[in-house]
């Protein structure tokens, strides 16, 4: 039997390069042949978001004629315009090629196009794409915004890499990092609290654009690339996801592949990676420190072997999805 073809066309090269990868090597791993188109956010690219509109139909169209090549599935990682992606996928690729569009975040986080009501009853009118997401919080909120929708819930990617830790330095604090820019969902108060609780034990680091003043924390406002995050989070004993409300961090998942222990609330996706949840938070700052406490002193080999347990169950997952 012939592999099955996939491309994969990631719309965010910036900020999704990793995860298209990942995406790949899963795929390919479940014995797909795996082609990725990056396409550059207007961030990255330096230009208009209608170029990046554009460039996005372009490949669409590509990838419809490398459908009589063999690849006869086209998974989008992003929606460029919401939920009207729906339909410009249908239409460009037409009834010959699967197509598939990944939902982070059926509420986006910042501002964005395409979710609103109009929006989704268009969306509606495409029922044969597949819509996939990777948590169950955002497969309720996507049933929920369209009732006609279907989503396929699969584990995000997780691909364990080898990682050298750093020389220890003369602080042996352990180092607890935030990362990534400011967003008005990342609770404040929490993290005031932690800083009061345990700032003078543990080296508190915030890194990332545009983040105010944190008692208790060192805030360094800048930007992170791809390879000042991989050294900020191997140099870290532990990491922090304080977010109110998300579907999915990619910094847990990133942080998990390196071997550094990722804390977060109770009741989120990042539940999904651990047997248990010694490295979960509930409403209690004290908890939270708790759980800080154990993943800063937990062995860097029982992080990785759950990176190889999440790459498995992840794999079979989405080996079982093509054979669909």
């Amino acid at each position: 039997m012939t592999a099955p073809g996939v491309i994969v066309v990631n719309t965010l090269g910036g900020a999704l390069h990793h995860y298209a990868r990942g995406l790949a090597a899963t795929l390919r791993a479940s014995g797909a042949r795996v082609w990725v188109t990056h396409i550059d956010e207007p961030s990255v690219a330096g230009r208009s978001g209608i170029d990046w509109v554009r460039r996005y139909l372009l490949a669409l169209w590509a990838a419809r004629r490398a459908a009589g090549r063999g690849a006869a599935r086209v998974i989008v990682t992003w929606p460029v315009l919401g939920h009207l992606d729906r339909v410009v996928l249908r239409v460009l690729l037409g009834q010959r090629v699967e197509a598939a569009l990944v939902v982070h975040d059926p509420h986006p986080l910042v501002r964005a196009r395409g979710y609103g009501v109009v929006a989704r009853r268009i969306g509606a009118l495409a029922r044969h794409v597949r819509l996939i997401v990777h948590s169950e919080t955002a497969a309720a909120a996507l049933r929920e915004d369209c009732p006609d929708a279907v989503p396929e819930l699969l584990p995000h990617p997780v691909v364990p890499r080898a990682a050298t830790v750093a020389a220890p330095t003369s602080d042996d604090r352990p180092v607890v990092r935030v990362l990534g820019q400011f967003k008005p969902d990342r609770d404040l108060d929490l993290l005031t609290g932690i800083g009061r609780a345990i700032g003078r034990s543990h080296r508190l680091e915030i890194i990332g654009r545009r983040w105010p003043e944190v008692d208790g924390w060192s805030v360094t406002d800048a930007f992170v690339d791809e390879d000042q995050l991989d050294a900020l989070l191997v140099t870290a004993d532990a990491v922090v996801v304080p977010y109110k409300r998300f579907f999915q961090s990619g910094i847990a998942i990133r942080a998990l592949e390196l071997g550094t222990p990722a804390v977060g609330p109770a009741g989120s996706s990042i539940a999904d990676l651990y047997p248990d949840d010694r490295w979960l938070g509930d409403g209690s700052v004290s908890s939270w420190c708790d759980a800080i406490a154990s993943a800063s002193t937990a062995e860097r080999d029982e992080t990785r072997a759950l990176a190889s347990r999440a790459d498995r169950v992840c794999r079979a997952a989405w080996a079982e999805w093509l054979a669909r």
